[in-house]
């Protein structure tokens, strides 16, 4: 047993009929009706309809045909679907239950072509900014009061250093000099003040002044 699609050559499109012919070529077999089913890729077997020997198609649970789907029985048994759509897809089979063993036949698949992938599309690269700096001229620089900054308060802590140790040196040498001036004065004036009086007489006692004589 087997399917085989009557397309005409014409690829499988959406919405448009696709008529299968199950063959038989076991002796009897033919006589026992045949039942058509469906299984997509990730799910399980579905049945779609009987067709007895006779040509009439078996009433379903709701007591009707599925829709899209017609069978009838010529030298072959025939499934007709009306107007395909992607729920539709899927491999077909056809099985005769012949003499309580069920004979199947091999599957033929029925998808729709893959819709056509659109190329990728290149942007446009724009190049870098260049960043080769210009000479500029000194007229150029305009200080704006928004991007001037404002003077810092007081002095940076390594300015006050090199500021203030030489000054504080300074004072310190000032003072050592000062103290040996006063010094050096002080021994000056001690020594001049112990200078002896001249003596007058020949006992050799120091003269009274003139204003006491």
């Amino acid at each position: 047993m087997s399917v085989r699609l009557h397309s005409g050559g014409r690829p499988l499109t959406l919405a448009a009929p696709v008529e299968l012919e199950c063959v038989i070529s076991g002796h009897g077999l033919s006589d026992s009706g045949v039942s058509w089913m469906r299984q997509n890729r990730d799910s399980a077997p579905e049945f779609i309809l009987f067709i007895t020997s006779l040509g009439r198609v078996a009433s379903t649970e709701n007591g009707k045909p599925p829709a899209r789907f017609k069978a009838k029985k010529e030298s072959n048994y025939r499934l007709t679907v009306t107007s395909f759509q992607e729920q539709d897809q899927g491999n077909y089979y056809c099985i005769v239950n012949h003499n309580q063993r069920l004979h199947f036949s091999s599957g033929i698949p029925l998808y729709l072509p893959a819709p056509p992938t659109a190329a990728p599309t290149t942007k446009a690269t724009t190049p870098p900014p260049s960043t080769t700096a210009r000479s500029k001229d000194p007229g150029d620089c305009k200080h704006s009061p928004k991007t001037a900054k404002a003077p810092k308060k007081g002095m940076d802590l390594s300015c006050d250093f090199y500021i203030w140790v030489p000054l504080a040196s300074a004072c310190l040498l000032l003072l050592i000099a000062l103290l040996a001036t006063i010094t050096v004065c002080q021994k000056t004036r001690r020594r001049r003040c112990k200078c002896k009086r001249p003596m007058n007489g020949s006992n050799g006692k120091p003269s009274m002044p003139n204003r006491y004589v």
